[in-house]
């Protein structure tokens, strides 16, 4: 039988059937993906949190890296508003701001504010630092050293709240991140440290034995103020710990003077091992009976954070032993320049006796093997020092700091003063040589309209002037000239057969040097100097553009060095 079945109702069947299709892949498609969803959501919720990532290498038996502990500590001091971040200008410290920004709310910023930012956590200066290092990277307790204050309230608050805020937002995401710019920041931090064995140097110089495990730590704190130095006993051995912070950036790239790098490093690995002789029975008692010697360096030592006697006596002694392995890798002439003259003049007062015992401690390695064997004739040192003493080295030590002016001239600046007195050499133990310059400074002088009007004379006649009325423009070898002599004893560049130590040393021979200061008489007054060890040295200088800095050193007419004398803590160094 065949049945026909009219348009109408073949349209309806087949809409019917679509509708049933439809639901059905409907309903898988549901299906699958509510599975989905729960497959998802399950290995989600058992799959573990994003966590730090390394940011270390090790370069000469040192570990260098940047600390996830430290790093979320000095965020949240930045975001407090504390005044203990750095001045250093690095775009990191826009994006910390604004990262933390978000999260004012959680309970971590109201601790903050309660408790850390009045003080009422941490007695010391370094003690957060000390506290972050005795926490793993989930901010537990390690368990491998030992904190005697882990049981007090207020400090596992503090680690608990950290804890919590490192969960509970995307901070850790937020720290890797920052991939590129730790991994420049380390290498950079690698590249100025030079031939770096530091880490034997200082074992050797405090006669640490090689049998003992010592584990040394260098860590990039970019926006923390001040550097420390703690050390850590462990189940293993001993860690010691350099946490610096960047003294300055340059294309966003925090970096370091490399002299003053170095001398971070020695200072507060020092701390490891200077410390505990100088806090040694009876050496610490025999010291404590000195704290009168407090009170005439007091202020010094307030200003940079140092209140207790006992502080006092062990930066001291990391101070002295640093410039001492500053001799040792630098040389002396460049130790005595670039390092101990900054510190005498900054008034590391007890500097003076300490850096002539522990040349004698240098000398006398056999009987004294460790520093700790030294410390008896340490102690004998500071016993020895009288009031009369103190005022000698504290005048030396503004004397140091003299001029005391704003900034320096640059070397062109006399060119348009009125009153100049040029000074030539009337000395020069090579009068061929001597006649060659002259010749040539004659010629540039008369080129030069501002020295032009000038009057020449040999310092042979200064004793018939008056110079403090005068802007000078002197000229000739610091043998051949006595103003170049004893000018060349106030500037923070040296000139010796060895080459120019400036902010680093020009190794070699040929070098003329070109600077603009003050005049030694007169303040008011500029002077420019113009000098090399021989008088050809000195020859044709106008032929290589220089005028727009306050120093300018250069060899056959090739610019070596042109820079800015600046002062740091008062004192004037190259830059």
């Amino acid at each position: 039988m065949i049945f026909t079945i009219p348009g109408m109702a073949v349209h309806l069947l087949l809409a019917w059937i679509l509708n049933i299709t439809a639901m059905k892949l409907l309903s898988k498609l549901l299906l699958t993906t509510f599975f989905s969803l729960f497959v998802i959501n399950t290995f989600a919720a058992s799959a573990p949190r994003e966590r730090f990532k390394v940011f270390r290498f090790e370069y000469g038996g040192v570990a260098f890296s940047v600390d996830p502990r430290i790093e979320l500590y000095q965020a949240v001091v930045l975001a407090s508003g504390m005044q203990v971040t750095n001045y250093v200008d690095i775009d990191y410290k826009v994006r910390v701001d604004q990262q933390m920004a978000k999260y004012k709310t959680h309970p971590l910023f109201d601790f903050t504010a309660r408790h850390l930012k009045r003080n009422n956590i941490f007695k010391y200066i370094d003690a957060p630092i000390t506290f972050l290092l005795h926490l793993d990277n989930n901010f537990e307790w390690r368990t491998d050293v030992n904190y005697e204050l882990r049981n007090d309230p207020k400090i596992d608050s503090f680690r608990l709240c950290l804890k919590r805020f490192a969960e509970e937002t995307d901070y850790i995401r937020f720290f890797n991140s920052n991939e590129t710019f730790y991994s420049l920041s380390l290498r950079n931090l690698q590249f100025n440290l030079d031939d770096f064995n530091e880490k034997q140097r200082v074992l050797n110089y405090y006669g640490v034995k090689q049998s003992e495990r010592n584990e040394f730590n260098l860590i990039l704190n970019f926006l923390g103020w001040g550097n420390f130095g703690p050390r850590l006993i462990t189940n293993k051995g001993r860690e010691m710990y350099a946490v610096i912070a960047p003294q300055k950036s340059y294309i966003r790239i925090p970096t370091f003077d490399q002299t003053r790098l170095f001398d971070l490093v020695w200072h507060e690995f020092g701390h490891s091992f200077a410390n505990p002789a100088v806090d040694k029975k009876p050496y610490a008692d025999q010291l404590n009976a000195l704290s009168h010697l407090h009170e005439p360096v007091r202020e010094f030592m307030r200003q940079k954070a140092y209140h207790e006697w006992m502080s006092v006596v062990r930066e001291h002694l990391t101070e002295a032993v640093a410039c001492r392995l500053a001799a040792q890798k630098f040389g002396e002439d460049f130790a005595a320049q670039n390092i101990i003259r900054v510190k005498k003049g900054q008034n590391w007062t007890y500097l003076y006796p300490l850096l002539d015992a522990l040349k004698e401690y240098e000398a006398n390695r056999a009987r004294y093997p460790t520093l700790e064997s030294f410390m008896p004739r340490i102690v004998e040192t500071f016993q020895k020092i009288t009031q009369a003493d103190i005022d000698k080295w504290i005048a030396a030590a503004a004397d140091t700091r003299k001029p005391d002016v704003a900034k320096m001239p640059q070397i062109h600046e006399v060119f348009n003063k009125d009153s100049v007195l040029i000074i030539l050499a009337a000395q020069e133990a090579d009068t061929a040589g001597d006649r060659r310059f002259k010749e040539f400074i004659h010629g540039f002088i008369k080129q030069v309209p501002g020295l032009a009007k000038g009057k020449i004379i040999t310092d042979g006649e200064v004793r018939n002037y008056d110079l403090g009325k005068y802007n000078l423009f002197v000229a000739g070898t610091p043998a051949g000239n006595a103003i170049v002599r004893k000018v060349m004893t106030a500037l923070p560049i040296q000139l010796n057969e060895n080459g120019i130590i400036g902010e680093k040393k020009y190794d070699g021979k040929g070098y003329l040097l070109m600077a603009g200061w003050v005049n030694p008489d007169n303040p008011q007054k500029i002077m420019t100097i113009i000098t090399g060890l021989h008088p050809d040295d000195m020859l044709n200088f106008n032929h290589t553009p220089f005028g727009g800095s306050n120093y300018h050193i250069m060899k056959n007419m090739i610019t070596y060095k042109m820079g800015e004398f600046k002062k740091s803590g008062g004192v004037w160094v190259c830059e």
